[in-house]
Parts: C-alpha cells; structure tokens; sequence
C-alpha cells in the first residue's frame, strides 16, 4: 500500500489526451484481448454483443495504455489491470463524470469484499465524456478495509 511519502510521485496530473497514446495498435490489441475474453462467457458477457464489449474496453484501456506508456506494468493476469511504478497491483476505472465516481467505487468495493477476486486495494479513477479525447484523472482512492477512500496526498 502507498506510504505519504510514496503517494508524492503520483501527485502529479496524470491527465492525458487520446493523441499522447503512442502505440495505438497495441492499445486495440489489448482491448481487443480482453474483450474475447469477456464475451466467450455468458456470465461476463451479460446480453451484450462483442462490438459493444469492445467499445467499452477501447474506453478503458485507453487509460491502462496511456500509464503503461509512462512506465507502468501490465497486469497479465486475465481481468486484472495494471502495476504501478511502486510494484503495487491497481485498478484502473474511467467514467463519464464525477457524479459517477461514487458509483464507480461502490461497484470496486462490491468486487472488493469478494475475497476470490485478489481486487487490488488501490483504485486510479479517470472521467471522459465519450465525446472528447481527454481523460481527467479524478483521484487515487485506496481501500482502508471497508470502503475506497480517496487518498489525501492527491
């Protein structure tokens, strides 16, 4: 888990525009990846058709991108996302507003006390209206054994 003194290297703006994502075919790749995986399943599938799995997997992973070109990891594990440069496995969710970001972690903290899940305990949340190509990111919350709070050096 983030220490104060740790968390000081991610208090910088991590906001990004589409246009600084520089390996975009790795970017549809994983997207593209992930969004088998989702929809070879009923259960993860829920109704949904492949190209609506991948529109939403193009919008997230556009963050994970964006941070692996900056110097993260990815998280290879199937449904996991990234590493962070401390080594610390995170979660990486993009809504369209702030309004959303209460329901964003009501959702990571659902995922969370399911045990069998290995959810990370440290969440980075971006926004975008779907419309534009820039990504705000909104705060780092981390999880402190009830809830995600968002992190005070941020």
């Amino acid at each position: 888990m983030h220490s104060n003194m740790s968390t000081e290297i991610f208090n910088m703006d991590m906001s990004f525009s589409i246009d600084d994502i520089k390996e975009k075919s790795e970017w549809l790749e994983r997207s593209e990846l992930e969004a088998k995986q989702i929809h070879s399943k009923t259960s993860t599938a829920r109704g949904r058709t492949y190209d609506q799995i991948l529109e939403v997997c193009l919008y997230g992973h556009a963050a994970e991108q964006y941070l692996i070109e900056t110097g993260w990891e990815d998280d290879l594990r199937k449904y996991k996302d990234l590493i962070d440069p401390l080594g610390d496995n995170v979660e990486i969710k993009v809504t369209e507003h702030a309004g959303n970001i209460s329901y964003v972690l009501d959702r990571c903290k659902e995922a969370k006390l399911e045990t069998w899940r290995n959810y990370p305990d440290i969440v980075y949340v971006f926004t975008n209206d779907k419309k534009s190509k820039e990504y705000v990111h909104e705060g780092i919350y981390v999880w402190n054994g009830k809830k995600f709070n968002r992190d005070e050096i941020n």
